[in-house]
C-alpha cells in the first residue's frame, strides 16, 4: 500500500472547506479567517505561494483558534497547523521548488 503524503491527504482541503461553508457567520475570525486560509492554501497548491504564506497560515490559525465562538471555528485550522508543524518541509517544497511529493499538485492538463 502506498503511503499517502500529508499534502495529498489535504488535497481536497475537506476540513477547511467544510468549516468555511458551515460557518454560521457570527464571528468574523471563523467566517473571514477560514476563507483567508483557504485562499492561501489554494495559492500554495497552484504554485503561486510565498514563504511568508506559511507564517501567515500559522498566525491566522492561532487567531481563529483563540477567537472563534464555537467548536467548529476553534477546530477549523487544526489540520493546517498540524501539517505545518510536522511537515513544513512539504509546504516549502511546494512553494520554493514547485514540487509535490504526493505528485498531485502542478499536474499539467492533458489535451484531448
Amino acid at each position: 500500500k502506498e503511503k499517502a503524503r500529508p499534502i495529498e491527504k489535504f488535497d481536497s482541503l475537506f476540513w477547511p472547506e467544510h468549516c468555511q461553508e458551515e460557518s454560521c457567520g457570527k464571528c468574523p475570525s471563523c467566517r473571514i479567517g477560514t476563507k483567508q486560509m483557504l485562499e492561501i492554501l489554494y495559492r500554495i497548491k497552484k504554485g503561486r505561494g510565498k514563504l511568508e504564506d506559511i507564517d501567515e497560515l500559522i498566525a491566522l490559525g492561532k487567531q481563529i483558534n483563540l477567537t472563534s465562538l464555537c467548536g467548529l471555528g476553534q477546530t477549523a485550522p487544526n489540520p493546517v497547523l498540524s501539517t505545518i508543524e510536522y511537515f513544513r518541509n512539504e509546504y516549502e517544497l511546494h512553494i520554493l521548488k514547485k514540487e509535490c511529493p504526493a505528485g498531485i499538485c502542478f499536474k499539467k492538463k492533458s489535451k484531448q
